[in-house]
């Protein structure tokens, strides 16, 4: 910010341009989100990395210390939530075996299996409610609905809650964040989601690594149909309640990078794909993390809708650039690494490099191919450079000029028989709950379905 600017003016200037960008034309500097991890922030403060995570308002020093050293348009961080922060005192009042704190204060996934291989017939023919009677229970040992349903009942509100006020602690210093920095806010309430590709889904919680690869060769058409089952879970698991443009839907890529590509053609793309058109034809973006990888599939990628976010790990730049860029927002692909081994100018240089391969044209997010996790993972001056440089160096040329494919420039429609809406004997709808009170005005319908979703929600964020 130069010392004309207010920082009124400095947040319009950034909501504008990320407007702008996601609405397909050229802003006046690259996005740069530079985004640190809690544990960093906390470590940055000297404090331990067991203490901030049962009360986040510990974090406000050292983030603010932190925004006044590393420029970023977005905020450098982000209120806490489940799938990002894996707040530690959920998982552990619900006993999970998923996500277990380690020693040094990281919460873990090992790898685990909620459904055993004999198990594809059940969770095909009713996928929700097999989770929950099935996948639940040997995943967290505290929500046993079935057969402790008093203590399940009581472990999961006491979850829900400890979640809640994890937010809410940290919601005073992210205000305070956007209010004094001016940073771009993020999309609006309600326009982003998560969720997984079928097939991670059920390699992930379900099967494991090695379990699903077994699958693979052992159950093949039951693989195939357990994907397509689960799909309409994905779909209304991560659909927003406001799309816009500047919204999206997280799914990281898991699976892809460890398969044939005759099985990924067979099992893990049709649904996936799918997923995605019929998000477009809602007008749903989808931010997809290519995890690891993905070079051997840039055709594969280049089938998916217009518009979608893709975020790269590893891979050529220039391939990437040319085989996608024209029709896909491209994020990423710069090597953490460097910013902890190298010299100060060989990190400006590499962003240098960089931005001149991806900016030509639009369409490019400035961004890592992964977070540090650590303050011994970065030398942070490296990290505060490379931020100034793409600041400065990332102009981008005709402002305000068209470029790319806006979403679902294909034109996708919803398809109703497809993505069906998910029904389990533990989903209440509106009819059930007006046959059993027949008194009720039609007005409490939005009420009855809002809190049934976020039932189902509060089930599917378990499982990821």
């Amino acid at each position: 910010m130069n010392n004309n600017q207010s920082v009124k003016e400095l947040q319009e200037q950034r909501c504008k341009d990320f407007s702008d960008f996601y609405q397909n034309r050229m802003p006046k500097k690259v996005p740069l989100s530079m985004v640190l991890p809690f544990h960093l922030m906390a470590e940055y403060g000297q404090q331990n990395p067991f203490d901030f995570q049962y009360d986040y308002s510990r974090l406000r020093e050292p983030v603010l210390a932190l925004a006044d050293q590393v420029y970023s348009d977005g905020c450098i961080s982000f209120p806490v939530n489940l799938t990002t922060g894996r707040t530690p005192l959920l998982y552990q009042l619900l006993g999970s075996q998923s996500f277990v704190m380690g020693k040094n204060g990281f919460v873990q996934h090992p790898e685990v299996t909620g459904m055993n291989d004999d198990e594809y017939p059940q969770l095909i023919e009713d996928p929700f409610t097999f989770l929950v009677d099935k996948v639940i229970p040997r995943q967290y040992q505290n929500l046993d609905f079935k057969n402790e349903p008093v203590k399940a009942m009581q472990r999961f509100n006491m979850a829900q809650k400890a979640l809640e006020e994890d937010t809410l602690a940290s919601l005073p210093w992210f205000m305070e964040l956007i209010e004094t920095k001016g940073y771009y806010p993020g999309a609006p309430l309600g326009s982003s989601g998560f969720c997984e590709a079928p097939f991670d889904f059920i390699a992930d919680q379900l099967r494991s690594f090695s379990g699903v690869s077994m699958d693979i060769r052992r159950h093949r058409a039951q693989l195939r149909e357990a994907c397509e089952a689960v799909l309409p879970l994905m779909f209304y698991w991560g659909l927003p309640e406001a799309p816009h443009p500047e919204g999206s839907v997280i799914t990281p890529l898991h699976m892809p990078t460890f398969m044939r590509e005759k099985d990924f053609e067979a099992l893990w793309l049709p649904t996936y794909k799918t997923m995605l058109e019929q998000f477009a034809s809602k007008g749903v973006r989808v931010m997809a993390f290519c995890e690891d990888d993905w070079s051997r599939y840039l055709d594969h990628l280049r089938e998916l809708p217009a518009g979608t976010h893709l975020m790269f790990e590893y891979g050529d730049p220039k391939a990437i650039k040319d085989k996608l860029g024209d029709k896909f927002i491209l994020h990423g692909l710069y090597p953490i690494s460097l910013i902890k081994q190298g010299t100060r100018q060989e990190c400006i240089d590499k962003a240098k490099e960089l931005l001149d391969i991806m900016m030509p044209g639009g369409g490019y997010v400035f961004g890592f191919d992964k977070d540090p996790l650590t303050l011994g993972d970065i030398n942070l001056e490296n990290y505060m450079a490379v931020a100034a440089f793409v600041h400065e160096y990332g102009t981008c040329e005709n402002p305000g000029q068209p470029f790319g494919m806006p979403l679902n420039s294909e034109d996708f429609t919803f398809d109703p028989d497809i993505m069906k809406p998910v029904k389990s004997k533990y989903l209440l709808t509106w009819e059930e709950f007006k046959k059993e009170n027949p008194l009720a005005p039609e007005s409490a319908r939005p009420r009855v379905e809002k809190y049934s979703k976020q039932f189902f929600d509060g089930i599917m964020d378990l499982l990821v």
